[in-house]
């Protein structure tokens, strides 16, 4: 295999690493975010601060990034196995 698709796996694996961390950070921001805005209107501030009934939509872009994560890895480790051995 040419040498320019080692380096197109490897740039995809870097992207999709990076977005990972991207959408790991971004979701502690909204989830942060979102339950500091809410304290002082919530009229049941327990479950404002022990989160007993949590939010599926926040945790979306750390599931997000957690599959980009482990995409980014393996594309790199492929990328870098193929590169090695050619």
């Amino acid at each position: 295999m040419p040498l320019a698709s080692y380096q197109v796996i490897l740039v995809l694996g870097g992207c999709f690493l990076l977005l990972g961390i991207i959408f790991i950070l971004w979701n502690k921001r909204e989830k942060k975010r979102y339950y500091n805005s809410i304290l002082l209107t919530r009229r049941d501030i327990k479950e404002t601060i022990t989160h007993e009934h949590e939010r599926f939509w926040l945790q979306a872009w750390q599931i997000g990034g957690r599959i980009s994560l482990v995409v980014g890895i393996v594309l790199l480790i492929i990328g870098g196995i193929m590169k090695v051995f050619s």
